[in-house]
């Protein structure tokens, strides 16, 4: 095992321990000036044939990259998912779009800027999910096969990146070290309870083969999510904890990853225990946390998988997730000698996602972007002075989704308690992630739904996430009484619950 001594005075390895944080968080931060390293961060930027009539919509892509460039990005990072459907003419387009705006892997200034790309789930045979792609765009299947990507997954990176390829890599980048691992784990298993399995060979790599300097952090990339770390236990899209474990052996390692899409304004995107982690969004749509509470999950999005299909036909509410295309987020990140920044920004509007993330250098307890510190630090979600619950009851249709089975449930006209409330951004800086009901029934035990916040995921002044909220229950959801108590609660991505509103219906 690495000793304390060796940590403190030379480079670390997988000896080293979570206890060896020695060295001290300075008093302040220095001044803003010129960073030591800059480099762009999107993930999950999903171009597909079917963007444009059977061409790849690059435009979002070539927007950001040009953005970065006019940073003066030395890196950018790309944390799976590049093609769609895993077929060469979209990660070709993706390349297109690169060099068009890196000629040769250049700036305009002549300085390099260097790729930290990974292959994703989608990389590796995104094909299996759209069929109807593939009969659409090619005569049969063995014309298709020549194009897939996941077949033949160096010769298609060597062809197109002209880079060797490796399933873990390490790059240097001005004196700062990169690892990134693609993605090997055969066929994302999607499921709301389930670990997708490991990075093959990044354990063996980190233990056997790499030294660090202990003075700086090193940047490590994959898919997906470490286990246990950003957005905790629950993320949908966590690996089997094989990275966690490699990784916790280096405290100044930062892990960026992607497929879960979750959005960046969610405080929970960044994680600090034995090393760093984020969660770095999506450049094509944010995505949800609906598996945050099984069995039922909000009532404006699906039922965590396995109950889905029995849980999703009673509700109500039109499911939130197929009206999130406007959020496509990025993050640049900049390393100076005290202390690295996290800027989050919709890369639509141009507009910040929330402050910038400033984590101390070096990475010392206590740990500021611990879960626990963030939520102590952070205030919760209040509704405008004087807002009001109005509730009633009406009729609504139930969703025409699949029920047990999986067969077709067509839509049925229920009974429904209607519930209507603004928005719960009042304090400036503090973001509402979901509201959570309290159902009273007269005489009976309150019955708690849940609804994500409509624009959770847009910057704080955007419309749709400060217009009215309406929430829909179905009332064969609930106890059957004459009269119901319910209280609107607005609370944050890391937990804290607002003062709520309140309001006595008679149905």
């Amino acid at each position: 095992m690495i000793t304390r001594r060796f940590f403190i005075g030379g480079f670390v390895s997988a000896g080293a321990v979570y206890g060896c944080r020695t060295l001290k968080v300075p008093a302040g931060l220095g001044v803003e000036g010129k960073p030591n390293l800059r480099f762009g961060v999107v993930s999950d930027i999903h171009i597909s044939l079917d963007d444009r009539d059977g061409r790849c919509n690059t435009d979002t892509l070539v927007s950001a990259l040009e953005w970065f460039r006019d940073q003066g990005v030395d890196a950018v990072m790309i944390p799976g998912d590049l093609a769609d459907s895993g077929l060469r003419p979209e990660m070709e387009a993706v390349a297109a779009a690169w060099f068009k705006v890196f000629p040769d892997d250049k700036a305009p200034d002549g300085r390099p800027v260097e790729r930290l790309f990974v292959y994703g789930n989608h990389d590796w045979d995104g094909w299996t999910y759209f069929p109807e792609l593939l009969a659409k765009h090619y005569s049969d299947d063995n014309a298709a096969r020549k194009d897939f990507i996941g077949l033949d997954q160096k010769g298609w990176w060597e062809r197109i990146w002209h880079e060797p390829f490796s399933l873990v890599w390490r790059k240097e980048v001005k004196g700062y070290s990169f690892v990134g691992a693609h993605w090997t784990a055969e066929h994302c298993i999607g499921s709301s309870l389930a670990d997708e399995r490991g990075i093959r060979g990044v354990a063996d790599f980190l233990s056997k083969t790499q030294r660090f300097d202990p003075t700086r952090p090193f940047f490590y990339v994959q898919h997906p999510h470490p286990k246990n770390t950003c957005y905790g236990s629950w993320a949908w899209g966590h690996d089997n904890g094989e990275s966690t474990k490699a990784l916790s052996a280096f405290p100044t390692a930062i892990a960026f990853s992607g497929h879960s899409h979750y959005s960046l304004t969610d405080e929970r995107s960044i994680w600090q225990g034995a090393f760093t982690s984020l969660g770095a969004s999506s450049l094509k749509y944010s995505g949800l946390s609906y598996n945050q509470y099984f069995p039922e999950g909000f009532e404006n999005t699906s039922a965590p998988r396995p109950r889905r299909c029995e849980i999703d036909p009673k509700k109500v509410m039109p499911r939130l997730e197929y009206n999130t295309y406007d959020g496509r987020q990025g993050m640049l990140v900049s390393v100076f000698d005290d202390h690295v920044r996290f800027a989050r920004r919709d890369m639509i509007s141009g507009k910040p996602l929330g402050d910038d993330w400033v984590m101390p250098l070096p990475i010392a307890e206590p740990l500021p972007f611990a879960f626990a510190s963030r939520a102590a630090a952070i205030p919760a979600p209040e509704f405008p002075v004087g807002a009001t619950l109005e509730a009633r009851k009406t009729l609504a249709l139930t969703r025409r989704c699949k029920g047990p089975g999986d067969k077709m449930v067509e839509p049925v006209e229920k009974d429904a308690l209607s519930l209507s409330f603004p928005a719960a951004n009042a304090k400036a800086g503090v973001r509402v992630l979901e509201y959570r009901i309290d159902i009273n029934p007269e005489g009976g035990e309150t019955i708690v739904k849940r609804m994500l916040a409509e624009g959770f995921y847009l910057p704080s002044d955007a419309p749709k996430a400060n217009a009215a909220c309406a929430c829909s229950v179905a009332l064969d959801c609930l106890p059957k009484a004459a009269r119901y108590h319910v209280s609107v609660f607005p609370v944050g991505s890391l937990g804290r619950v607002g003062a709520p509103l309140s309001v006595d219906i008679r149905v």
